[in-house]
């Protein structure tokens, strides 16, 4: 973030103008030299995504947890209900095995997750998740859940704030690859 002025900061590659985004345009023009300066959904997406995490890592701190890497909520969310093999985890996650294998020694480290053998496969060991790996992916959640409720404030209620899951939900429906199975894909960031 880099401050330019007294009422204009530089935030990423956007402009922010008295702690907001410049309010022009709302829509496209057509003209890249102006719409450049409307943040991009893509880059909105993503500034979201960084905001959920930071501030459910303050419900989490609140919480005397420690913060936990994205990435491995990721892999903790995809082994919940039920225990699965490192192949379907990276299947699951969109990530190599040597990848996925990284974070479950990771997640290992940290008392999360355990190897169990299969129970029909003698040759295959699942990733399953501890009582703690269980325990921090349910506060992780519930921690989720306070940060929905403090935008649900800030955008004027629930009511709002189920307009724009819902709007989500649509895009990732018909953009995104549900229907490749039952689960969405979970693939790790950072």
């Amino acid at each position: 973030m880099t401050s330019i002025g007294d009422d204009v900061t530089i935030v990423g590659v956007m402009p922010k103008v008295n702690g907001r985004f410049p309010s022009a345009p709302k829509v496209r023009t057509g003209d890249w030299q102006v719409d450049v300066n409307r943040p991009a959904l893509g880059s909105l997406a993503s500034m979201v995504f960084r905001v959920i995490v930071d501030r459910m890592q303050v419900h989490l701190a609140e919480q005397g947890l420690e913060p936990i890497r994205p990435a491995l909520l990721y892999v903790l969310r995809a082994l919940y209900p039920h225990p699965r093999s490192v192949s379907e985890l990276a299947a699951r996650c969109e990530v190599t095995k040597q990848a996925i294998s990284q974070l479950v020694v990771s997640l290992e480290e940290l008392g999360l997750v355990r190897r169990v053998s299969h129970p029909t496969d003698k040759r295959v060991w699942l990733v399953q998740l501890s009582e703690e790996g269980e325990r921090r992916l349910g506060a992780a959640i519930l921690a989720y859940g306070e940060v929905e409720r403090e935008w649900a404030a800030l955008l004027g209620g629930e009511e709002s704030m189920q307009t724009v899951r819902a709007a989500l939900i649509t895009l990732v429906e018909h953009f995104g690859d549900w229907h490749l199975g039952e689960e969405p894909r979970l693939r790790p960031v950072w």
